[in-house]
This record gives structure tokens, sequence and C-alpha cells, in this order.
């Protein structure tokens, strides 16, 4: 999954490990049955619509008809997966218990236990923040704390929807020279170990893809279960003035610390090749930077193709065109209609008796604002 990190400093990147690729995985899961549908990824749960990766935005996604559910994990102190975007908390929508703004580059998820990090409201967005412009104006706001990852799974489980989909990213930055961020990472192995029980008890593997920036991660994954579906994230976006925006290091002669100890240079730049000879599932690129001839590429590999975060139906046409096989939008209200208006057959809509439903579906419904710059990120 990257998002608004004005205020949040820079996040970067870390150190590769040599990696054994035949270890990884030499083909493609089988398909789930959820791939009947074009893949209507909500990000986040939905972040237009409802506060980001909250049950509320979770369950809007299940009543809504996502064919998949993308989120962001974490691991707290205590070694309990939560659901955020950034390791340290975003001041644009997080409050503390006492209704006080938080302050930026303050509460980082690593130095506290689950319930420090669940004592705060992270669905008080901040109406004078860049981010509320971007989407606040249709999401509909309530107060909510940081989700576990368990809290997910039983929210799914007891939906009684036996279908949707769980694209779950392991958020990690991979260079050293991301300062505090860096240092603030949690253990790759402990991550992967607490994740894999989580979804053994929920008899989930069917069900769950993990994706990441981090290509090692994915690596790991891979070797300790194959079945694991992987979803290799990357963009290549200088402009957006972060460098964790920029993974592929298409512009450098060292190999990057995002690519598991890949050089893209060994693959002509071609980061859809290099996702193929790790083995993994699909591919996972800013959607300003895909191409046809990349989807074809990927589909010859035997691998999908979901680019992110596609908003506009412009951009939904252009993606559609290409022929990938699902998007992740924060928008999923009009990539619905649009895709109906494409004949496409749509996951159902339905309504289940837990409490994480609000009204309205949405507030009304302003046209998505062109992709680009920190609006576009993931």
């Amino acid at each position: 999954m990257k998002g608004h990190i004005r205020k949040l400093g820079s996040i970067v990147l870390a150190a590769a490990l040599a990696l054994n690729f035949s270890a990884c995985g030499s083909k493609p899961a089988d398909i789930p049955k959820a791939a009947e549908y074009y893949d209507i990824e909500f990000h986040r749960g939905g972040r237009d619509a409802r506060p980001e990766n909250t049950l509320y935005a979770f369950q809007y996604a299940i009543e809504n008809g996502a064919s998949t559910i993308e989120c962001d994990i974490q691991l707290t102190k205590d070694n309990e997966i939560v659901i955020a975007h950034n390791s340290v908390l975003n001041p644009d929508i997080t409050v503390d218990s006492e209704g006080k703004r938080i302050e930026a580059d303050r509460y980082y998820i690593s130095d506290m236990t689950l319930e420090e990090v669940q004592s705060f409201n992270v669905g008080a967005m901040d109406e004078e923040s860049e981010y509320f412009e971007m989407h606040g104006r249709t999401q509909v706001q309530h107060e909510a704390c940081i989700p576990t990852l368990r809290q997910l799974f039983t929210l799914v489980r007891d939906s009684g929807n036996d279908n949707v989909q769980l694209s779950i990213e392991a958020k990690y930055w991979s260079d050293p020279a991301a300062g505090i961020l860096y240092k603030k990472n949690y253990d790759k192995d402990e991550m992967l170990t607490e994740f894999m029980k989580l979804v053994d008890e929920f008899g989930f593997k069917d069900r769950v893809l993990l994706q990441s920036f981090d290509w090692d991660i994915l690596a790991r994954m891979k070797k300790m279960d194959p079945d694991i579906r992987t979803v290799a994230l990357y963009s290549e976006q200088e402009s957006w003035g972060g460098t964790d925006s920029v993974t592929l290091w298409l512009e450098r002669d060292e190999p990057s610390p995002w690519l598991g100890g890949l050089d893209i240079n060994d693959f002509g730049g071609d980061a859809v090749k290099a996702a193929a000879a790790m083995g993994f599932d699909v591919v996972s690129p800013y959607c300003g930077e895909l191409t046809k001839e990349q989807v074809e590429e990927a589909h010859r590999s035997g691998m999908k193709v979901v680019p992110w975060t596609v908003n506009t139906r412009e951009d939904m046409e252009t993606m559609y065109r290409m022929g990938v096989d699902g998007m992740i939008t924060d928008r999923p209200w009009v990539f619905r209609e649009f895709l109906s208006s494409k004949g496409e057959k749509l996951p159902p809509l339905m309504k289940i008796s837990l409490p994480y439903h609000l009204e309205p579906d949405h507030l009304e419904a302003e046209e998505a604002k062109p992709q680009g710059g920190m609006d576009a990120a993931f």
C-alpha cells in the first residue's frame, strides 16, 4: 500500500539481503474463487468513504462489494500486528485520548504496546489539512481506534462473506538513510511468524495476499510458505519528493535496497521481469507508470497486474484498456459504476449485522481530483 506523508517526514528504504531465488516459489499460486469478478480493491478499506484502515472502513468494503480489502500492517512493542499505514501515527487523522491533535513524528507504533496504540482516535481528520482536501470531503467520519489484524480477520469471518480477499501490505522502510523510520522497523521474521499464526488460525491461506515494496519480505514469505500469494509493489516517482517513492533505482548504479538483493539493471530496468524472477504472483505498480506492454509481459509470466491508486474515471479507462486484472482505488463507488458500464460482473452488495456500519454510504460525491503528487501516493 503509501499515503499522505507531508507531516510525517521522509519515508525511505533498507539494506538488501542476498536471497536464494529458487526458494521463493517457482509459479504463481492458484487463482482464488473471488477471481470470477474483476478485482475491485478498496484501498485502506475505501478511505474516501470511511476512516482509513479501520473496522468501519472494512465493514464498508464488505457491504459495498469489494472483491479485495487492501490494508497495511505494523508490529507493536508487544508483538501484536495492527493495521496502520505508517510506523508513526499521522497527525492529519489522529487525536489522543483527550481529543488533542497529536504532534508529527512522535508516536511510533514499535515503541508502544497494543493498549497504547489503541488509545488514539484515528478517525479525527484535520479539516485544515491537505489530506482532508484529498480524501475528507466524501468521507463519513467516525471515532475509531487502530484495529488488529485479528480483528479484521474476525470481522471478515463473522460477516459471512466467503469470497472477499485480503491484500495486506507489510509496510517497511528499506534504507538506513531513512534514519529514525528505518531504526523503528520491526523484525521481518517476527512479523511474518505472527502473520502466519493468524492466517493458519483463521484458515485464510486462500484468502490473503501479502504485498510490499520491500521485496525481501515477499521472498521470505515465499520461503516460509510458497502457497501465500505475494504482490510486488513498486514506483519510481522522484517528483513526489520522498525517496520512498523511488524503489527501483533506475537511475542509479548500485542495487536498490527495496528489491531483495536484485539489481534492476540486470533485468534491463524491467520490474516485471525482476518480479517474475523472484516468483511473485502479482505486480502492483503506480498506475501512471504502467504500460500495456508490461501488462502483457506480466501475463505471459503468469502474474496478475493490479495498479494503484486509480481514482478517476479517465485513469480507470486507461488501465482497463491495458487489460489489468484489477485496480486499487480510494473511490470504489466510482470504480463499481465504471465496471458496471463495461458489463463486468460485480461482487454483490450486502448488509451485515456487525457494529461498524455507518450511514450514509458516503457523502455527496465530488469528482476525484486528478492524480499526482501525494494524492496518488500509496
